[in-house]
């Protein structure tokens, strides 16, 4: 069985690289293996403290890439490429704000958001979920048709439904776990290609209703 290690390889890069945690090379794992982001793309950055993601998606991006990064902490912005809002994606006066600084619909939206633990597990599989949910709303919202996205998630009893939710909304979604996830975590990322703006029934039919 593999024992985790606080300061393995993952740990001791971000140290010397300057990053925060070990999450930013989840981050820099799947936009390479996706070919994300494009090099005028608008990013979203949602849970984006402490900075490792920001980072990683200005020192990927290119120079007219523009990135803004919203958590209900302040959070440095990391890149010359990227402007932070403190705030609470789920206000709508917060997505209004970022939605100006993007100058138009996000390309690419990624979210890490989590929620601080309790320790008792049906509470922090239902926070989870309301946040996966959440990052879909605002996917809904704010970004473009054919655009992409990146979430974490957790495996929990209510995973299926959620990953049912994301397929309705686009047209590819992969289950990914990352090389630098800690071994034993029950951590997953979706990663969302070609969004569509209006959901679909289980036919594939787009519901206008």
């Amino acid at each position: 069985m593999a024992h985790y290690q606080p300061q393995d390889r993952y740990f001791k890069q971000a140290r010397a690289q300057g990053l925060p945690s070990r999450a930013a090379f989840k981050l820099s794992e799947l936009l390479q293996r996706y070919h994300l982001p494009g090099p005028r793309a608008r990013v979203l950055d949602l849970g984006c403290a402490p900075g490792g993601w920001l980072a990683v998606l200005g020192r990927m991006a290119g120079d007219e890439t523009r990135i803004v990064g919203v958590d209900l902490v302040p959070c440095p912005a990391m890149s010359p490429k990227a402007t932070v809002l403190t705030g609470d994606v789920a206000d709508p006066k917060v997505r209004r704000a970022a939605r100006d600084l993007l100058g138009a619909h996000a390309d690419l939206i990624v979210s890490d958001m989590a929620p601080k633990l309790s320790g008792i597990r049906a509470r922090d599989e239902a926070r989870c979920e309301e946040l996966l949910e959440l990052s879909l709303r605002v996917a809904a919202e704010m970004l473009k048709p054919g655009g992409a996205m990146i979430a974490k998630a957790f495996m929990s009893g209510g995973f299926t439904q959620i990953l049912g939710s994301f397929r309705a909304r686009f047209r590819k979604v992969d289950v990914v776990h990352t090389a630098a996830t800690r071994p034993g975590s029950r951590e997953l990322y979706l990663v969302a290609r070609g969004f569509r703006p209006a959901a679909v029934d289980g036919t594939g039919k787009d519901c206008q209703g």
